[in-house]
């Protein structure tokens, strides 16, 4: 028998590239915790928000900026009409949400549904339409407006579906706070509640987390929300994260770096670190694959089996793994090509680099002295960016501009690829088809970094700051290459200096002297990343929080 059914409520989820509800790591994170607990079978739902337009399409015009169109996207396209209708009574009207599901279907057949609420109906006002209409869009209402639909309507909606055993609660970021609050209106009891939550926290900056006033709160949810609850978040201004917290029994950051970060922003609270995994079947590359599957039956059942990769020295194996790098590489240049016609070659060392383009992820720092890094690069290293700046991240544009417009110059010098429009399919692309995967944030502002654990699944070895995973896992030499050593006061021409002396001084002599030693970096890189799957993941967070009241 079910002892209880958990609900995992996010503001995005990354299931796959057509789905246009996610703009990057939180999401896809998301999506592949919903993956891995299909393959667990685990009692969970999904719940978020469905967005007409997404996050946007990215190209990038005649002058080198960042231009995002938001073509429609209609659900009944891709999701399935649940035939579930809710009507909530927010800011004193009726407000309609439409529920759509989409169907994660794990490996043994065990299926997660994810639902998403469409409150962009002919009967709704216009501010309640624009909930759905795009990811993180609209002006700070929105934002109340979409977090109050999510939660109060994410509880309506699991009441309405029905479940099996007791209702509980992971909340995924401050966004879903209003979920626990819906839940304590009806329990009545605060400890009860706390008992049935969990609470994640990402943002590792105070300024990340949502701040709404009192008055506003009230306004929009005070029907489901009294004062004195709304104020567990603050006195005259509501922190959601805040707000969250007090409502859970347990709270985990998603590396140990972003724990320890996350207990001065909740300096009351035991903050856990549980660090994030990728979802395997989803992100390697289609060659990898089949050759784990050829030499590594199981894998896919036991991930740890990929821990004994760099004991193999069979010729036939090493052949088979150096050709499946090479196509995985080959696709990628033959893609980077066709969209920049920069002449990459596939004999040249590539490193990639793709997030979203926020500016303590430093994009640019590989620039920081063009000089330096012409005098032992040209010729020798290529470099691809992708990433989406947020529209109204100033600074984000900036940096994608500035991005292509090195590009534009260093042409014949250095090939610099920018690739628009990155989403999850380019994500898997890049991330199994460069030689080094380069992530330089300002340390410890970086969450956990789940794209270089899927460079290390491919073989694509690790070059980082020591944050978030890349701190835990991080064996200089061995399976990647550290950058600096774990300082963290910002000093972007110290940290350029030590990109540089490892990338000119080991990395490249290792690319280009000895292709079994490069080769043995690539299988230890993917033998770190068991420690870092999804699977793991999940098993994680159902045995300390989803089944640690079960009778």
């Amino acid at each position: 028998m079910t002892a209880h059914t958990t609900a995992y409520i996010s503001a995005e989820f990354g299931l796959r590239a057509s789905l246009p509800t996610y703009s990057g790591g939180l999401g896809v994170l998301a999506g592949d915790h919903v993956k891995a607990a299909a393959d667990a079978g685990l009692p969970l739902v999904g719940i978020s928000l469905y967005y007409h337009q997404g996050y946007g399409l990215q190209r990038i015009d005649a002058h080198g900026d960042q231009q995002l169109d938001f073509p429609r996207c209609p659900p009944s396209s891709i999701l399935k009409d649940s035939g579930i209708r809710l009507t909530l009574r927010l800011s004193g009207i009726d407000v309609r949400a439409h529920a759509w599901r989409f169907d994660q279907v794990g490996r043994g057949g065990h299926v997660v549904p994810v639902y998403f609420l469409d409150t962009l109906l002919p009967e709704n006002p216009p501010e309640w339409r624009d909930v759905s209409r795009m990811l993180y869009g609209g002006d700070h209402s929105n934002r109340l407006r979409q977090e109050a639909v999510m939660g109060i309507g994410g509880y309506a909606l699991m009441k309405a579906i029905g479940y099996k055993g007791e209702l509980r609660a992971h909340l995924n970021e401050g966004h879903t706070a209003f979920f626990a609050c819906a839940m304590l209106r009806e329990l009545k009891d605060r400890e009860v509640v706390r008992q049935r939550v969990h609470f994640t926290t990402h943002t590792p900056v105070p300024a990340g987390h949502d701040v709404f006033d009192l008055s506003e709160v009230l306004h929009v949810v005070g029907e489901h929300v009294p004062e004195s609850v709304a104020k567990l978040g603050g006195k005259q201004r509501i922190s959601m994260s805040e707000l969250a917290s007090q409502l859970a029994a347990t709270c985990n950051g998603v590396s140990e770096i972003n724990a320890r970060v996350a207990r001065d922003i909740f300096p009351n609270r035991q903050v856990d670190g549980l660090t994030n995994g990728v979802h395997f079947d989803t992100w390697v590359n289609p060659a990898m694959g089949h050759l784990f599957d050829a030499h590594i039956p199981g894998w896919r059942d036991d991930a740890r089996l990929l821990e004994s990769l760099p004991e193999r020295t069979d010729p036939a194996f090493l052949s088979a793994f150096d050709a499946a790098r090479a196509a995985a590489k080959r696709d990628l240049i033959e893609y980077a090509n066709g969209v920049t016609q920069l002449g990459m070659s596939e004999d040249v060392l590539t490193l990639g680099f793709a997030r979203r383009t926020a500016p303590y992820k430093r994009a640019t720092l590989l620039f920081a002295d063009l000089d330096r890094l012409l005098k032992f690069g040209s010729g020798r290293v290529q470099v691809i960016f992708a990433g989406k700046a947020h529209p109204n991240d100033v600074n984000g544009r900036a940096l994608v501009s500035e991005i292509v417009r090195r590009s534009r110059e260093l042409r014949g010098q250095l090939s610099v690829a920018f690739l628009p429009n990155y989403n999850m399919w380019l994500g898997r692309m890049l991330t199994s088809g460069v030689d080094i995967w380069l992530n330089n944030p300002i340390r410890p502002l970086e969450a956990c970094g789940t794209s270089g654990m899927k460079a290390a699944l491919n073989g694509v070895p690790n070059f980082s700051v020591l944050d978030g995973w890349w701190a835990e896992a991080c064996a200089h030499g061995d399976n990647g290459w550290a950058i600096g050593h774990g300082e963290e006061d910002r000093d972007d021409l110290r940290d350029a200096d030590a990109l540089y002396r490892v990338l000119g001084e080991q990395i490249l002599p290792a690319w280009e002297s000895n292709p079994e030693v490069f080769r043995a970096v690539r299988m230890r890189a993917i033998a770190t990343a068991p420690r870092f799957s999804a699977a793991r993941m999940v098993h994680a967070y159902d045995e300390r929080y989803y089944r640690r009241t079960d009778g």
